[in-house]
């Protein structure tokens, strides 16, 4: 989904694995759907898994699980960037 990778959007890649980059893809297939919609709805799950849907405060985090989840909401800015702006990511 992203044509131009730099470190951070590589790492949420690996992080979230094709099985969730495919789900996003997916949903940009429907005829409903508009140019963008599936990082953006990705993006909205990962922060419902790790924030909105955890019962109660959440605690500290090591550094490590930070740089995981915010690489994985960077892919989906960058595929959301790439999608909605066609200049991003293109060769010139």
């Amino acid at each position: 989904m992203i044509k131009s990778h730099d470190q951070w959007s590589k790492l949420g890649e690996e992080y979230l694995g094709e099985h969730n980059i495919a789900w996003a893809e997916r949903m940009e297939s429907y005829p409903t759907q508009v140019q963008g919609s599936g990082p953006l709805t990705l993006m909205k799950s990962i922060m419902n898994d790790y924030w909105a849907d955890v019962p109660g405060k959440t605690q500290d985090w090591p550094a490590e699980h930070v740089d995981m989840v915010m690489a994985k909401l960077y892919w989906c800015w960058v595929a959301w960037l790439e999608a909605t702006h066609l200049e991003v990511g293109e060769e010139k």
